[in-house]
């Protein structure tokens, strides 16, 4: 249970309601925003909690606005309803902060819709108020008690650097024959402190973790030690030379220490343009010219470890990257790379998109039937739209009871993309709120003073975030006496609990019934599936990119500007696509992986560990992918001719990628001895490499996992 995360939520409610009691302000609205800013707020680097809390507040401010003035006529709110959660689901796609606020957003719309009040007056007042919970939470969340719930993974996640550096110490030991077998332990340690850090990654309890720049790096920074080992054990095999190990301790230094605590002169030292980086770049042509200076190694030794040198060079700059963006909320961007080095010397070069052509991409490969999200968005805008008809028919047949929001807030949180998600969070809620219900007529009945009330709605506040990453049945259980509380219409009123209950049932059926008669997503579009599909995309975007290149030889400017719109960008599109709808469906994995007394539990956490790491290089492959592309845009001539080595090499990576979604389609291991071309000099072909290797392993990983 995350318990500080549930104090602070407590403390937030509590306290913005107990200031409104002291003055006589209604407590509804200021205690809304406030839990809802705590509820969005995931921990992590200061840059991504604040776009979350910002998000949720002017989304918020502006729902509650729209759901005010559409409520008292029908047509427009019909109209307002549909159009506003249709949007408000399909910018899931656009970023992490709207994927993980949407959600409330569109109940803050619900419960303003559903309020007695919807007069000019109450759009001002309600929106303010909403506004000061919700400041008064984030400053609460970011200023005075800041928390971090992927901590227990960045400690695993140090220890394991930690280990790597002892491996360093031992080297020079490592031909000792009585120091041989401690040398064996201390590898064996290092791979057991890999599956802890793994496991404890997986495990974390976060909104949207696969969305999360802390989770997508921290999996990086296992994988990158993964490839630092085994550089490292070619150094013992091959020989070694004491600078080389010198210079790996150095560099593996300042990474394990920002892990375990933010740097104290701040994390620009680990940008590509800080003292790290820096150093780094000196040192491997220094310790190039050592190697091939040195008489001891045979050529073929001395070959083989200039690449393996590269390649530690490489790790640390991911891993470099990776901690930066830990601390930033920064995700690197290789297609952000200033230079584009290349076997044939290209001259700098900067392929960054800004922020609105990345959006308007990701929109238009979503805008189509064949998206997920665009099914869910419409599937979502409807059942929400016809339970807006139904608050309004039952807001006139029964006056006394206006809070009929209870219905479509139910289908808005349990309607999942999925239908076996949906019917099980549908399940969870009713039977939470069921027994919930129960509980708050006995508190409705038992508390007499608005202090009593208070005090009990602050402890539910508490519990309910508390235990949210945990069980949802539980989290439903105590959140249902907080809101019935909240919205007493007077002290004492038992009666209002039955309400809560009858709306939710209501809810689950109509989402349910709307899942199974809507674009059903059944069994066939599964996790491993929906991988497949994302591969298979980056293996076209492969082959995208080489007619690019062939359509742009001694062509001008524009007609290489008119191969780019009509051969790249539906291809990367696809790519984004595929990525979202394979991160949607890890999300909700990850949230409910916790299921008590599930068998599959195990096999499951195994499952989600290796699709997390798996959508994290996804997008990076697709960035390297983007960054190759410009290769192209280097002004041509009419002599120029094409790159045959270079583009076999590229058609060669794009059939590994197919064999990747091959594997995780059929569920069959990779042969990956069929693919097998040297390590490339260039410097992005080589994390092409490196990740498409990452790929083919963590499919072989999950295609046993898998298997029925």
């Amino acid at each position: 249970m995350q318990w500080r995360r549930g104090l602070r939520a407590g403390i937030a409610v509590g306290t913005i309601m107990l200031v409104c009691l002291l003055v006589g302000h209604p407590m509804g609205w200021p205690a809304l925003g406030a839990f809802q800013v705590i509820f969005v707020d995931n921990g992590g680097p200061y840059r991504s909690r604040f776009a979350n809390i910002l998000t949720i507040i002017i989304g918020g401010s502006l729902a509650v606005c729209i759901g005010i003035l559409v409520g008292s006529n029908l047509p427009a709110a019909i109209a307002a309803t549909f159009i506003f959660c249709f949007w408000a689901t399909l910018f899931r796609v656009l970023s992490q902060p709207l994927a993980s606020t949407s959600v409330t957003i569109m109940t803050s719309y619900i419960i303003a819709f559903g309020g007695a009040n919807h007069t000019s007056a109450a759009v001002f007042t309600s929106t303010r108020d909403f506004i000061i919970g919700g400041l008064w939470a984030a400053t609460l969340s970011l200023v005075l008690w800041p928390a971090d719930p992927f901590r227990p993974a960045r400690m695993a996640v140090a220890d394991v650097f930690a280990t790597l550096t002892e491996l360093v110490h031992a080297i020079p030991l490592a031909s000792d024959p009585e120091f041989r077998r401690n040398f064996t332990d201390l590898i064996a340690r290092f791979r057991t402190q890999i599956e802890i850090a793994q496991d404890t990654l997986a495990a974390t309890p976060a909104r949207m973790t696969s969305r999360t720049i802390r989770a997508r790096n921290l999996s990086v920074l296992c994988e990158s030690a993964d490839l630092l080992l085994s550089r490292l054990l070619r150094f013992a095999e091959l020989g070694y030379n004491q600078r080389i190990l010198d210079w790996l301790t150095r560099s593996l230094a300042p990474i394990e220490s920002a892990l375990r605590s933010r740097p104290a002169n701040g994390i620009a030292a680990f940008a590509p343009e800080g003292s790290y980086s820096a150093d780094l770049r000196r040192a491997v042509p220094q310790l190039e010219d050592l190697l091939n200076n040195d008489a001891n190694f045979t050529p073929e030794a001395r070959t083989q470890l200039l690449s393996a040198l590269h390649d530690a060079a490489l790790g640390l700059q991911i891993a470099y990257e990776a901690v930066r963006a830990i601390w930033t909320g920064v995700e690197p961007r290789t297609s952000d790379a200033s230079i584009l080095r290349t076997s044939t010397g290209l001259t700098q070069h900067n392929t960054a998109n800004s922020s609105w052509r990345y959006w308007v991409d990701t929109l238009l490969a979503n805008l189509t039937l064949h998206s997920v999200m665009f099914r869910h968005a419409l599937r979502l805008a409807l059942v929400v739209t016809i339970d807006v008809i139904l608050m309004y028919l039952f807001g006139k047949q029964f006056t006394h009871y206006t809070h009929g929001y209870w219905l479509a807030m139910t289908s808005i949180i349990v309607l999942q993309p999925y239908t076996g998600e949906t019917v099980r969070k549908s399940a969870q809620r009713v039977a939470g709120t069921v027994a919930g219900a129960l509980l708050a007529a006995i508190l409705a009945s038992a508390i007499h003073s608005e202090w009593a009330l208070l005090s009990v709605i602050a402890v539910g506040a508490a519990l309910s975030v508390a235990l949210y990453a945990v069980d949802y049945a539980w989290y439903c259980f105590f959140l249902t006496p907080t809101i019935v509380l909240l919205t007493l219409p007077h002290l004492r009123d038992w009666r209002f609990a039955a309400v809560r209950m009858g709306m939710t049932g209501l809810g689950a059926l109509i989402a349910v019934s709307a899942m199974l008669l809507l674009w059903p997503e059944r069994e066939s579009l599964q996790l491993p599936g929906l991988l497949a599909r994302a591969a298979a995309a980056n293996a076209g975007y492969l082959r995208a990119v080489l007619a690019f290149w062939q359509a742009s030889i001694g062509r001008t400017q524009r007609s290489r500007i008119e191969a780019e719109r009509t051969l790249l960008a539906p291809a990367r599109r696809l790519c984004g696509l595929a990525a979202n709808d394979a991160e949607e469906t890890l999300d909700h994995a990850l949230l409910e992986h916790a299921i008590p007394l599930n068998p599959e539990r195990t096999r499951t956490e195994h499952l989600n560990r290796d699709a997390l790491t798996f959508t994290t290089y996804l997008r990076r492959l697709t960035q390297t992918i983007t960054t190759l592309a410009a290769l192209a845009e280097v002004p041509s001539t009419e002599s120029s001719k094409p790159n045959v080595a270079l583009d076999a090499l590229i058609d060669t990576y794009a059939q590994r990628l197919d064999a990747v979604s091959t594997a995780l389609e059929h569920h069959d291991a990779i042969n990956t001895l069929e693919y097998s071309p040297a390590p490339p000099d260039n410097e992005q072909l080589r994390r092409l490499d490196r990740q498409v290797a990452i790929l083919e392993r963590t499919a072989n990983d999950l295609a046993a996992i898998s298997q029925p």
